[in-house]
């Protein structure tokens, strides 16, 4: 009877430290949003985690500019405690075309790294906010996933190290002279931007999206010129902005890089 017990104890505090890094799912249909975090060795203040979207088979989410519609994900922490900020990073998207509305997201699920900076290191610290995205099929249905996560120096548990782990390693690499945007310039209503390309391979496409203060619609390959390419992206606000920095992420087939550009 005593095994029994210590038996379930155990398998009772495995169970818990699994999830102690972890928000509850919250589940929607078309699937359920959840927070993971990896709690950080001593003297870091430098934390890491993702928001992980299930999405069901036929359901998607969006990429941090939609496109023509869409919610693009959002992470609060205004009820955190010694955290001073969170970013979130975005693998790259795929294009979609339902019926003339183009977007850009992900139809399988994806999981959104989260970047977490400590006020205090080796202070505990409390993750407090939600999440806010939506996961679409005909309509589109509004998420807020809702966190409270205590974290300290305890190590976290093996399979949300690998969960972490995985989505930083599937994020684009950083762009270079050879693979990345080289000019941006406005055209009317739209910016004229100019990449260069590894290779040959004609599957290439672009993903730019603004700051806040200026956003942009999905662009268009308007020139290819071996491994040389002109897009058209379409400034949809902030057309009155003087200066505007453009965010991008560049596809060829498998290989995908991320930069930022000057538009001039």
């Amino acid at each position: 009877m005593k095994i029994r017990i210590f038996i379930f104890l155990a398998a009772l505090a495995t169970a818990f430290q699994a999830h102690a890094g972890s928000s509850e799912w919250t589940k929607t249909p078309g699937g359920s949003v959840r927070l993971v975090i990896d709690n950080p060795p001593p003297n870091a203040n430098v934390v890491r985690g993702v928001v992980q979207i299930d999405l069901d088979p036929g359901w998607k989410t969006y990429w941090r500019e939609p496109g023509d519609a869409g919610v693009p994900p959002e992470l609060s922490i205004t009820g955190s405690t010694n955290v001073k900020s969170a970013t979130l990073a975005f693998p790259a998207p795929h294009r979609f075309d339902d019926g003339g509305t183009h977007w850009a997201g992900y139809k399988q699920p994806v999981s959104l790294p989260v970047t977490l900076t400590l006020t205090e290191p080796n202070q505990p610290a409390q993750l407090k906010g939600h999440a806010f995205l939506g996961i679409c099929e005909t309509i589109c249905i509004p998420v807020m996933a809702e966190f409270d996560i205590d974290i300290d120096n305890s190590p976290s548990d093996a399979l949300s190290r690998t969960l972490i782990s995985t989505a930083f390693e599937q994020l684009p690499a950083k762009a270079t002279t050879n693979f990345g945007a080289t000019s941006a310039s406005r055209k009317g209503d739209a910016i004229e931007l100019v990449v260069n390309l590894p290779a040959d391979d004609p599957d290439i496409d672009i993903f730019a999206a603004g700051n806040g203060s200026v956003a942009f619609g999905m662009a268009k390959l308007e020139k290819r010129d071996g491994n040389r390419a002109v897009f058209s992206v379409p400034l949809t606000s902030g057309k009155q902005e003087k200066s505007i920095i453009l965010n991008y992420t560049l596809v060829q087939g498998k290989q995908a890089v991320a930069g930022t550009i000057d538009v001039q």
